[in-house]
């Protein structure tokens, strides 16, 4: 979303534990077959990739069962969301689960595309450490688990991870929609393909 910021807290009660515990019951095979579709490779260097509602110029993918496995925690991060902004109706269009090993970097780079401007992007961190440092417009900073921060990713960024874990966040798109007679929520649409 462009705003003028870089980094700002928009839910501070996320079960990250709760995630990560559905997160780790994903077969190997799953995660290596996303991460094969990933489209920025270059950018993202090491970094392993889950899509759970993913869509692209090559490959679209909606996970049903881990999306309703995920629909509790995802709702009440999305209702803080909603409250820290004042809407009445927020949508996902958007999430992906990413892993950076211990010891990788991923480079400094902007991100680009139209969804950037008119998406809320959040981060909410499910594994991490003190020793992964999130550089954003030239300074570091810690995201720590049980939170979902907003990051201004038309700014530079990077990630270096100099700990001894990998390190997990889970990364979700929001929209604001004005018209709600004419937007399905999310799990309506989705969760009804099964």
């Amino acid at each position: 979303m462009d705003w003028e910021g870089s980094l700002r807290n928009v839910a501070k009660k996320c079960n990250s534990n709760a995630i990560l515990e559905i997160i780790n019951s994903v077969p190997d095979s799953q995660w290596k077959a996303d991460t094969e579709k990933r489209d920025s490779n270059k950018t993202h260097g090491t970094t392993r990739a889950l899509f759970l509602k993913y869509k692209n110029q090559n490959y679209e993918k909606t996970d049903v069962t881990l999306l309703q496995k995920l629909k509790p925690y995802l709702d009440e991060i999305i209702s803080q969301v909603k409250e820290f902004y004042g809407y009445q109706n927020l949508q996902l269009t958007r999430m992906i689960v990413t892993e950076l090993p211990k010891g990788s970097i991923i480079p400094e780079h902007v991100d680009e595309g139209e969804m950037l401007s008119t998406n809320h992007r959040v981060h909410i961190p499910l594994l991490s450490d003190p020793a992964v440092k999130f550089m954003l417009d030239h300074q570091d900073h810690y995201l720590e688990p049980g939170n979902g921060y907003e990051i201004n990713n038309q700014l530079v960024h990077g990630v270096r991870n100099e700990s001894n874990i990998d390190r997990l966040h889970m990364i979700i798109d929001l929209k604001e929609w004005t018209d709600e007679q004419k937007t399905p929520k999310w799990w309506e649409v989705d969760l009804e393909k099964k």
